[in-house]
């Protein structure tokens, strides 16, 4: 029997971001009533054209009394708020830590104490694994990866598993690779980055050598995801699972390639080299797969179609030929 999303209380932090808002649309969708939390008044969810339909509370995660009463009545929390950004982690480094792991513990404890939520389900990452010895990786492989937003993304999911094992909270983790969408705000990440290069006339930039393998998702699968995982955990699931939500790796040089074909604008890469901590990606997905259905709805071609119509629409550009 399917899951049934009418009425439930659902709270969603982060969620004028790139996966929140399209979360909070498609609980909507599905009968939810929704709160959003986050420092933001205006973000995604006007893009999505929901911003009128979730009740939003616009504070820092870091604000316990503000988030013990968003989270009060909640059935189902989705934890997305954070500093996301590899480079932007490394720039802010306090905030970072401050926002990223003090404000998932906040959420994990005040959660515990109102102890009415059937499942908190709680972003990860994909950067934790770093460099592996045996390919794919599964869920049980150590984190590896030191830059400053993969060391509190590590420190969070610890966090997550942790308040499962100890106290019986009912957390499920998502360990989702690099998404993107036609709302994208992140125009220094290479999908929505190139997209734009290619729209202005410019040359796509690629900051490393292009070589790196990683996957790269549609943010509707993502989603799609995120809302098994909690209909999951909600139905009774392990407490602490986590699951790598991916597919097949591609490398920057051959993602960019890809970008332009669909574009149909073709135009030689300047590739600057610089040096970056970033490992080569293969994460295996065959536990969400096998466990929850989920595959992803778009083939790589079909997510970035959808998404370069969606900026040639939102810039109102159409791109040119080179």
């Amino acid at each position: 029997m399917a899951f049934d999303w009418r009425d439930k209380q659902v709270l969603v932090t982060g969620c004028q971001g790139l996966i929140g808002a399209p979360l909070c649309k498609a609980l909507l969708d599905r009968g939810a009533a929704v709160t959003g939390y986050d420092i933001n008044l205006r973000g995604l969810l006007n893009d999505y054209g929901v911003d009128r339909r979730v009740r939003l509370v616009k504070d820092t995660i870091l604000s316990q009394s503000r988030l013990n009463g968003a989270l009060t009545g909640q059935d189902i929390i989705f934890h997305l708020a954070a500093i996301s950004g590899v480079e932007q982690s490394r720039n802010s480094g306090v905030n970072a830590f401050e926002i990223n792991v003090r404000g998932t513990w906040l959420v994990l404890q005040e959660a515990l104490s109102i102890g009415k939520a059937k499942a908190v389900v709680m972003a990860s990452s994909n950067h934790i694994y770093g460099l592996q010895e045996h390919h794919p990786v599964p869920e049980t492989a150590g984190f590896n990866q030191l830059d400053t937003y993969s060391a509190t993304k590590t420190m969070c999911d610890y966090a997550g598993r942790a308040y499962a094992h100890n106290y019986g909270l009912p957390v499920g983790i998502v360990r989702n690779t690099n998404c993107f969408s036609p709302y994208d705000p992140h125009a220094d990440h290479i999908v929505p980055g190139t997209i734009l290069s290619l729209l202005k006339g410019e040359q796509p930039v690629i900051k490393s050598r292009g070589l790196t393998k990683k996957s790269y998702l549609y943010v509707d699968d993502v989603v799609d995801a995120y809302l098994l995982v909690a209909e999951y955990m909600a139905s009774g699931g392990a407490k602490g699972q986590a699951f790598n939500v991916t597919d097949e790796p591609i490398s920057v040089k051959d993602l960019v390639t890809t970008i332009m074909r669909v574009m149909g604008i073709i135009k030689e890469p300047t590739i600057l080299g610089q040096a970056n901590d970033q490992a080569d990606e293969n994460l295996d997905s065959t536990l969400i797969r096998q466990t929850l259905g989920w595959r992803p709805r778009h083939s790589l071609q079909e997510a970035l179609l959808l998404t370069v119509e969606g900026f040639r629409k939102r810039h109102g550009m159409v791109g040119t030929r080179a």
